[in-house]
């Protein structure tokens, strides 16, 4: 077979074009499956601007080449029209051929094109390509070890991003805490703690500011309460612990770690707050607020995640989502551990952070991080049929704030079609 990759005169040809030519020209391929391609190509999708109808395209693409294909010094060419990838997508063949030149730029395929523009694919008798146009992953097997590179640079990044996030909500509120326990300080360490949020600091910058600032505030206290209060003699030199943060509503709902003396607010991610607001309204203006239906009193997000998952476990989201498992790298042992994956499921949904925190102030962080999974779990298994995989995220959340989602059908039909695909599958 000629490995001299040609681009028809008719092409538009940039130099990231020219560049995946260059790539699919390569001698030295690495050794790769296919399964394991594509399961980096789509972990690596958000990072190389591959979603929507493109990231549908790709999926196609890569299910329709062969696998043996991929192995040795074979090419995984496939030849489908636009035409067909067209219908098969429900999309225009203009959009089709701008998301294909996508992927080429993306540096992932490359266009090997016959004369007359065809895609087509003659094959020897063992199977293997000996004439082939169409589109070559080639490249893609020439830079899996720098993909998986980039994969995982980005989830090391969205850990980061996500822990100086849960440091930050911590922190704060725990110098919002020392706030109450000193008012005769509560007005400097206030303005501190409001000077360090206007910097407009990145998620670690100003979860280190902010540990900074708490650290001040804990030798502060400790100093005054250790001159004034009583001897120093036979003291250790350790910081006492004035952190106040509970634990996840969901699993201690029940121990409550304050007293009643104080009110207790619900806010963003399911925690606790003990400040109150510095204004109230007379009258409610918030949806969660309002009384349901037929008069019912309005119900906390605990509840709503109460009844949501009264019927699901996370091995039972475990066996329903096994491609969302793939993508996101983690086995969903527990409920922690589907919450750590729902900022690279949201992403592959399209879905934006403040979307997600609204879901999951209304519904819980653990129903919200499974009715993502099942969100993205369709929408890998069927792109055509959701149009918008981030509005049936939000429409899933409005059903079980009303009281009407079953997640736990959902979940049971996918298991039941994970189930029989692997049989299908199975030699």
């Amino acid at each position: 077979m000629v490995r001299a990759t040609e681009i028809a005169s008719f092409r538009r040809v940039t130099p990231a074009i020219l560049a995946s030519a260059r790539l699919a020209m390569a001698n030295d391929v690495p050794e790769v499956s296919k399964a394991e391609v594509a399961i980096v190509l789509k972990k690596a999708a958000p990072i190389l601007g591959i979603d929507g109808s493109t990231y549908h395209i790709m999926d196609i693409l890569i299910g329709l080449s062969r696998s043996d294909d991929w192995k040795g010094a074979n090419r995984p060419i496939v030849a489908i029209s636009n035409g067909k990838l067209a219908e098969y997508t429900a999309r225009s063949e203009r959009q089709v051929s701008r998301c294909i030149k996508r992927l080429v730029e993306a540096g992932i395929v490359a266009y090997r094109d016959s004369p007359t523009g065809r895609r087509f694919v003659y094959r020897d008798k063992g199977g293997g390509i000996d004439k082939g146009y169409g589109l070559d992953f080639t490249p893609a097997r020439v830079r899996i070890k720098e993909l998986k590179g980039l994969v995982d640079d980005f989830q090391a990044r969205l850990n980061s991003e996500q822990e100086a996030r849960r440091a930050t909500t911590r922190l704060s509120r725990a110098i919002v805490d020392a706030c109450d326990a000193y008012p005769e300080r509560a007005e400097e360490w206030t303005a501190a703690l409001g000077g360090v949020r206007e910097q407009n600091l990145t998620s670690e910058g100003e979860a280190a500011a902010l540990d900074d600032l708490h650290r001040r505030i804990v030798r502060e206290v400790t100093a005054e309460y250790a001159t004034d209060k009583m001897s120093c003699e036979g003291d250790t030199d350790v910081a006492p612990n004035i952190n106040t943060t509970s634990q996840n509503s969901f699993e201690s709902k029940n121990n409550p770690p304050r007293s009643n003396e104080r009110e207790v607010l619900h806010e963003k991610n399911d925690r606790i707050a003990v400040v109150p607001p510095s204004e109230r309204k007379s009258g409610p203006s918030s949806p969660l607020l309002l009384h349901n239906v037929g008069g019912h009193p309005p119900r906390g997000s605990e509840e709503i995640q109460s009844q949501i998952l009264a019927a699901v476990s996370v091995s039972l989201i475990r066996s329903a989502c096994p491609q969302a498992c793939e993508i996101t790298g983690r086995a969903f042992k527990n409920w922690p551990e589907l919450v750590a994956g729902a900022d690279m499921m949201r992403i592959m949904i399209g879905l934006s952070d403040a979307a997600w925190s609204d879901g999951t102030t209304r519904v819980g962080r653990y129903a919200a991080a499974a009715i993502l999974a099942t969100v993205l779990e369709k929408s890998m298994r069927s792109p055509d049929r959701i149009s918008s995989p981030g509005g049936y995220f939000r429409a899933m959340v409005d059903r079980g704030v009303e009281g009407s989602l079953h997640l736990e059908k959902s979940l049971f039909g996918l298991a039941d079609g994970a189930l029989k695909r692997a049989r299908e599958h199975k030699p």
